[in-house]
């Protein structure tokens, strides 16, 4: 009887072990994966170089990975990973609205695209993730461009002839010329327009890489990005922006999405990096004129 019992008690134990094993395996089992070989930036678009091949326990990997490098060569990514991370078809944005930009956009908002160069894109030191505000600058020859402005004459009333000769012979025989109305001379305004927007997208071609010294410590300064002077002068970064109107300016109502392709298109932008508690401006602040500006300065006024 006592035998008959061990080998039950030996025979449960072997179970045990048996399943244990097999959920072990099941779990740390190596598997081919690819993964980043150094820290990459959103935007920046996947070469061999890049990127590398590891085995990984097949237990915590997530969704979405690939087991070779060519299947994500020439892949631009639109989520930054750090060295050693799964390149998994989240963060290669699939067409798949789960996944990529269209995930990462909050409610009644997309991703708009604006030019930038080294100055108005904050000389490359943008980070996704990062609030920043739009200043627009409108030259008033842009706007007008092929376009002519006609204002229309008021006509001058006539005298009706009820005064009497004497006592018309007392007033001048001709009448003042009247003064036209000045108008504001034409020059270039600028205003902050919106405020909040998150950066989705830096382009890798338009960063800097912050320096690290050698003891691994950050040293808070940047190294220049390595790319060329025309692909740092003209490129675009990607802009959560909302669709729902909002006062953009006194009484005028415009959802940001529009106002950035309107500026984009026929204005400059000129975008500057929120702080971390973020910004309150005054909606009603009229902005500043080219022209109010030089008359501070000079005490000279531009005639229009």
């Amino acid at each position: 009887m006592k035998n008959s019992k061990l080998w039950i008690v030996i025979l449960l134990a072997l179970i045990v072990v048996v399943a244990v094993y097999s959920v072990l395996v099941s779990t740390i089992k190596p598997v081919a994966v690819v993964v980043a070989k150094q820290d990459l930036n959103a935007g920046t678009q996947l070469t061999g170089d890049l990127v590398e091949v590891k085995s990984l326990p097949s237990g915590g990997l997530p969704k979405g990975t690939y087991s070779s490098v060519a299947e994500v060569v020439g892949k631009t990514l639109v989520v930054a990973r750090v060295a050693g991370d799964p390149i998994t078809s989240y963060v290669l944005g699939d067409s798949s609205t789960a996944s990529g930009i269209p995930a990462m956009l909050d409610p009644n908002t997309v991703a708009i695209a604006v030019r930038v160069d080294q100055a108005t894109g904050l000389g490359g030191v943008l980070r996704p993730g990062q609030l920043v505000t739009v200043i627009g600058i409108l030259d008033p020859s842009e706007i007008l461009a092929g376009q002519s402005l006609t204002v229309a004459s008021s006509p001058v009333p006539v005298l009706a002839p009820t005064l009497s000769a004497a006592a018309l012979s007392g007033l001048p025989t001709a009448l003042p010329s009247p003064t036209p109305t000045s108008a504001p001379p034409p020059s270039a305004a600028a205003r902050i327009t919106l405020t909040g927007l998150k950066v989705l997208v830096v382009p890798q071609s338009f960063r800097y890489e912050e320096s690290v010294s050698a003891t691994g410590s950050d040293s808070g300064a940047f190294l220049p990005a390595q790319t060329n002077t025309e692909q740092q002068n003209n490129n675009v970064v990607l802009l959560e922006a909302s669709i729902l109107p909002t006062e953009i300016a006194p009484g005028v109502m415009a959802s940001q999405a529009e106002t950035l392709a309107l500026l984009n298109d026929k204005a400059t932008i000129c975008l500057v990096l929120d702080p971390a508690s973020g910004i309150q401006p005054d909606v009603k602040a009229q902005g500043v004129n080219l022209a109010e500006i030089y008359q501070a300065i000079t005490g000279l006024k531009l005639q229009p």
